[in-house]
């Protein structure tokens, strides 16, 4: 995997139509937010709403990892998904992965390692937002990684 470009940047306040759903373990979330997108993309068809920017947040707390995952969506509520609202944040760090999800860990590490040198502390839940991800072998998507800090 190539270095990733590491900025910091402000986060806008995002609607999203979403599922939320906890798991045990970081290793689960790979069988469910999928799930999840394709749950709110079906409740979202339904009504020919289209399918904005597709963002994941992720909440980790003693209780396992919360995923709320959803499409960018300014419409009325709908039957079978919730609407969420992110909110902003003042200061973020953000990177891009570039490629397949199996490999995704290796650049929340850097993004990790990146807020650590700063002196910055993750200040609540990441997002992915999934700028690219249509095909299936997943080479030539782009996630940017997005994760809310405070000064240390």
């Amino acid at each position: 995997m190539s270095e990733i470009e590491i900025t910091e940047k402000t986060l806008p306040a995002v609607r999203l139509a979403a599922l939320t759903e906890t798991v045990a373990t970081q290793p689960e979330v790979a069988a469910v937010v999928g799930p999840l997108f394709d749950r709110v993309a079906d409740a979202l068809a339904a009504v020919d709403a289209s399918l904005a920017t597709p963002i994941a947040e992720y909440d980790m707390d003693e209780n396992g990892v919360r995923i709320t995952a959803g499409f960018v969506y300014d419409g009325p509520t709908l039957d079978g998904v919730d609407i969420v609202e992110l909110p902003a944040a003042a200061s973020a760090v953000s990177g891009v992965h570039r490629g397949e999800m199996a490999k995704i860990d290796q650049s929340w590490k850097a993004l990790y390692d990146a807020i650590n040198a700063r002196g910055l502390q993750a200040q609540g839940p990441c997002r992915e937002v999934y700028v690219r991800a249509e095909s299936e072998d997943q080479l030539d998507w782009i996630t940017e990684l997005q994760q809310p800090v405070a000064q240390g």
